[in-house]
């Protein structure tokens, strides 16, 4: 009998406990796995999401054109992309919309780097007249912060030539000189720079402005309308995961080198990139007044008309 009653009280105590424990909203974030997710990975890895009821997962993918057809078909319900991307789809009024910041770019610290091969006689903006410059998408953000820089520093960008081509075959290309130059982003930066083939020529991220946010996250606009609270939570924990990674990127090394797939000593070593705290038109504005100076959008336009879904804008 005592048996029973205690085999009772389990049963019961494990059924309250189940009871209690809150449902989790699933959230799929599509992206390319780069430095710039650290907050995000440590949201989810030290439960900062679980504590909003949100089951957080990233899943990689190769580029934000995919992540933005996933995200309106459905199948994930965020995605990260260039701020570049973001606004094109806008302006083309696709059912997107951007939700929060998620990098930004300060020359104090550079995300990327302009390099050419080791040996070349490249030096300055001028040097790179009639060349040719490799990126990843044409009329991507590193094509718009190149023809930036360029001609900000002297430079005539009518008469360079831009090729498509993969970071992943980047370091071969300008190490044989295929093409003259191109961007890189870290980590994949500081593996060129160490293999020699390369070096760093400038932070041409800086043509666009000082400091400007370069990426944010993105989800439909019919799952805006119908979740605003779960927006807002996810938005909200980044941002304060943010805030703690930014100052401990010592403590984020072996995490991103998982996520990156990079060596834990590169990323040691390599200029990590700071998360966004918070959503202020002041840092978008840069790149879509740059853009439109270039024709890579349609039009110029204020920052806040395309953040009417997202939390917290200042």
């Amino acid at each position: 009998m005592v048996r029973i009653v205690a085999l009772v009280a389990g049963m019961m105590l494990l059924a309250s406990s189940a009871h209690a424990q809150p449902t989790l909203t699933t959230i799929r974030v599509g992206l390319v796995p780069t430095d710039d997710i650290t907050p995000l990975v440590y949201a989810i890895r030290s439960g900062m999401f679980r504590k909003e009821g949100l089951d957080v997962q990233y899943v990689a993918g190769n580029s934000g054109t995919a992540m933005a057809a996933a995200v309106v078909s459905g199948s994930y319900e965020f995605g990260k992309s260039s701020l570049l991307s973001i606004i094109n789809a806008y302006l083309r009024g696709l059912p997107l919309v951007m939700i929060a910041s998620e990098a930004v770019y300060d020359e104090r610290n550079p995300y990327a780097q302009f390099v050419v091969a080791a040996d070349s006689p490249y030096r300055t903006a001028k040097d790179l007249n009639g060349k040719t410059v490799g990126t990843p998408a044409l009329n991507d953000l590193d094509q718009l912060t190149s023809l930036a820089w360029i001609d900000k520093n002297g430079g005539d960008t009518k008469s360079v030539h831009f090729v498509e081509l993969p970071q992943s075959a980047a370091i071969a290309a300008v190490g044989e000189h295929r093409v003259d130059g191109t961007v890189l982003h870290y980590p994949l930066v500081q593996e060129a720079l160490e293999s020699g083939k390369v070096r760093a020529m400038a932070p041409v991220y800086s043509g666009i402005a000082p400091f400007f946010v370069f990426a944010g996250f993105f989800t439909s606009k019919a799952y805006a309308e119908a979740h605003p609270d779960i927006v807002r939570k996810f938005v909200q924990t980044v941002y304060r995961a943010a805030a703690y990674t930014n100052k401990h990127h010592a403590e984020t090394v072996q995490m991103m080198a998982e996520a990156t797939k990079v060596q834990p000593e590169v990323v040691a070593r390599m200029n990590r990139v700071d998360g966004a705290t918070s959503l202020n038109p002041k840092d978008i504005q840069p790149t879509i007044d740059v853009a439109a100076k270039y024709h890579l959008t349609l039009r110029a336009f204020p920052a806040s008309e395309m953040l009417q879904y997202a939390p917290n804008v200042r």
